[in-house]
Formats: C-alpha cells, structure tokens, sequence
C-alpha cells in the first residue's frame, strides 16, 4: 500500500514537472529592446568602424540578422505607436511627434497648407490592445523601462497599456525624470544605466516568482542631446583624435553606453539561468539622425525625419538559443508592425488586438522557411514642416510611400509629383525612374491608392482656407 501511494506520488511529481518544463518551453521569456535614432549602418557589425558594439554584434552572430529592415515611420511617436498596436498609422492615427506649422507661440499656418491636415492623435488610444495586453493576458508580467512617447500631459503612461512594472523617462541623458513619483535622478546618474537596473529587478523578481516575463527596453539612447558618459568621451576622443568632430564622439560615446547594457541584460539572462528560454529582440524606432558623412545611415539616402531610405532602415536583429539557429541573414523585408505578431508566435499567445497589419516572422526565425509570401510595404506620413514665406513652399510636406521589394514610390500630394527608385539597382536613390517608367509607375500608384482605401487613411482633402494660390 505503501508502495503505491509512494508511486502516484512520484508520478504525480513527475507529471507536474512535466507540466511546468511543458509551459516553461511554451512561454518563453522576452527581451524587447529598442533603440532610439540608431540608423541602419551604426552597428560595428553594419560596418561603421567607428561605433563600438560587440553586445548586439553578439546577438547578431548567435541569431538572425535582416539585412532589409524598416521602421514604420521616420520619426518616434508614429514607430513606437506602430510597434505597440501592431498597426499602420491610419489605424491609430498618429503620424507625428509635434504639428510644426501650427506650434506653441508661433504662427498657426494651417491655411498655408493645400489640404485639410488630417488629425494626429495625442495619444494611444486605451482602445488598443498592445503587445503587452496581450502577453499578459497570456500569463505573462510585463515591465517598460525606457522612453514611452505615447502618452498625453504625463497620462496613458505604459502602466495604461498592459505594463506591471513601469519607469518612464526621455528628453535627458543626466538628471532625468522618472514617471514613478515624478522622481529627478541624480546629476550624475546615467538614465540608460538607470533603467537597465530596473530591468534587472524586474527580470530577478519575476524568476523568483516563476513567471514569464517581458522586458521592454526602449533606451533613450542614442537620441539626441548628445550626452555621453565622460569615461566613454574620453575613450573615443583618444581612439578618433582630431580627425572627427565633437558630436560624432559624443554619439560613438552614447552608442557604447547602449551597447555596454545590453551587454549586461545579456549577462543578467545567463546568470539566471534562462538564456535558452528568452527571445531577445533588438531594433530602432527610425533611421539615424543627419551628422557629418551620415555615419549613422552609411551610402544610404538622408536620414531620420526623411522618408527615404536612410530615414527608414534600422537593423532588426533575433536570438534565441537552440530555436533560432546561429549566424543567420536575411534579406526579406520586415517592419514593426511585424513584432506584434511574431512575439504572440514565440508566446504562444493569442493576440488581442482586432487588426494586425504585420506578418508572423517566426517561420523565417526557426527556419521553416527562407522567405515570406510577396507583400508590399506603406508608409502614410501627412507632416508639414520649415515653411518657406518667400517661396510660399514647405522643406517637408505629406508623403505617402509604397515599397513593392524592388521599387519604391513617394508620392508628394501637395506638389502632385511622384519619385520612383528602383533599389535593386539604385539603393542610394540616386535616380527618380518614374518618367521613363510609367507603367510601373502607374502600378505603384494603383496599389498604394488601394491600400488607402482598404485601411481607411485620410482623405486628401482640399483646404476651402488654403491662402497660397
């Protein structure tokens, strides 16, 4: 009798172990970090040999790298809302940081503009459901440690949107505010090394506690102002000399500092023993910010706040021992919007929101296959900006992009111009085909207009005010 209660005991320990190791397997835990204005030629590994990044080069080498990586918009806000709902930016409704021609004390130029601006939301709607919402409805704790962007006068903070555990905090590198009690930090506190310690009480607190976790790390760094840590100025001033300016030792300083904590997350998984069972992701919000001979964009066409390709790419990069194999590239195009999806894959769970623009990646990841199903990527971006009184003309107005693979269409609705660049051929831009070109032209501009129908974008429609004739 003995003998068998001992047995079902052991069989129902067995089973319980196997249960937990089943669940453990099923959810793995997620590392999200996101970068800040790190173009697609700032990693080391990119070949920018003035950047120092062997910790996301690490990742690189132990996972997957895209070579034709996108962000959903040129500027934060609209990426960083694009990656959290999963959604292109008609969806949300939010397609700019700040309105430039009507800002605060300065003249209101609405009139000035031949359309009627489409609305941009404060905020992420409460309305979305998030990745966070998501994965912790599927069992996971959740943390945001970093620059949110999507909040309205210090309200729909993460904590609004899914998160456990929330540190909110941009604009500053030292004597950062933090969200949690409107706390200042200290002068001398780095707010990227700040918030990798958070992380790491949150990533210690939840294996204690046996739960899944996600950890998002949006960094500030490497947004400007460029404020690196003196220790790391130093070390680039000695290693560059004279030969570079003052800002690009300061953001090479900046770019060691992201580098050296994700070093320490990395470290911190290992430790805890679960370096096998967490997803690492690594992106950035948009391309890099214009410096001198564009170090952060290499021979790619302008920079951030631009729709052209150096506006654009950022690298994506994927790790997850023993099911996303070493030492891989990949060159099909990705987005934001795809992480939504691809993270409820590897977590097995289900996403709650409504409308997801994007695509599972992980059959790419795990290698079930080498490519995706053709599909064309959209870009809606009604921003107005610097406007010229003498020549009654705007540096930027609204542009509207469609990217079939190969060919490229911008489209200017105030000018009624189209360019076209063919980027298998011309990566750098450098040829505007669409004269010479017309049926692909006109290909390109049918899909992209369908596209604004089918996601319900705003409607260019004529301001009755416009005061430019």
């Amino acid at each position: 009798m003995l003998i068998r209660i001992f047995s079902t005991v052991i069989l129902c320990l067995i089973s319980a172990s196997s249960i937990a190791q089943s669940q453990s397997q099923s959810q793995p835990n997620i590392v999200f970090i996101l970068a800040d204005d790190l173009g697609a030629h700032t990693l080391s590994s990119d070949g920018n040999d003035i950047m120092e990044t062997p910790h996301l080069d690490q990742i690189a080498a132990q996972g997957m790298k895209f070579t034709r990586g996108y962000a959903n918009a040129a500027t934060c806000k609209p990426a960083r809302a694009a990656i959290m709902s999963g959604q292109y930016g008609p969806r949300t409704s939010i397609y700019r940081v700040v309105d430039r021609h009507k800002m605060r004390g300065k003249p209101d130029l609405s009139n000035n503009i031949k359309f009627i601006v489409p609305p941009n939301a404060s905020h992420l709607a409460l309305e979305n459901v998030t990745i966070a919402e998501s994965l912790k409805a599927a069992g996971y704790t959740t943390g945001h440690f970093g620059k949110w962007h999507l909040e309205k006068y210090k309200s729909y903070l993460p904590d609004t949107q899914g998160f456990d555990v929330s540190y909110e905090s941009h604009k500053v590198h030292f004597g950062a505010k933090v969200n949690v009690d409107q706390k200042v930090l200290p002068k001398d506190v780095y707010i990227g090394d700040y918030m990798t310690d958070k992380a790491i009480d949150f990533m210690n607190d939840a294996v204690a506690k046996k739960k899944p976790f996600f950890t998002y790390l949006p960094y500030f760094l490497i947004h400007k102002p460029a404020e690196g840590k003196s220790e790391d100025i130093a070390y680039f001033k000695k290693k560059l000399g004279a030969d570079y300016d003052d800002t690009t030792i300061k953001v090479a300083a900046m770019t060691k500092a992201l580098d050296d904590n994700v070093g320490r997350v990395l470290a911190k998984l290992k430790d805890l023993g679960i370096d096998d069972n967490t997803l690492v992701v690594f992106t950035s919000d948009n391309g890099g910010y214009k410096m001198l001979n564009n170090v952060l964009n290499g021979n790619l066409r302008a920079y951030k706040g631009e729709i052209y390709e150096g506006g654009l790419r950022v690298p994506y990069l994927f790790r997850f021992p023993g099911k996303i194999k070493a030492g891989q590239t990949n060159s099909e195009m990705v987005m934001g919007i795809d992480l939504y999806p691809t993270l409820m894959a590897f977590a097995n769970a289900k996403a709650g929101q409504k409308e997801l623009d994007g695509e599972n990646l992980m059959p790419l990841l795990v290698g079930d296959t080498n490519v995706l199903a053709k599909r064309d990527l959209f870009w809606f971006f009604p921003k107005w900006e610097r406007y010229n009184s003498k020549t009654n003309t705007w540096h930027n107005a609204w542009r509207n992009v469609i990217n079939d693979g190969r060919y490229k269409l911008i489209q200017y609705p105030d000018t009624d111009h189209v360019e076209v660049f063919d980027l298998k051929n011309d990566p750098q831009e450098s040829k505007n085909i669409a004269k010479n070109n017309p049926e692909i032209t006109e290909q390109l501009v049918k899909k992209l207009e369908q596209w604004k129908i089918d996601i319900s974008a705003h409607k260019e429609i004529p301001n009755p005010n416009y005061l430019v004739k």
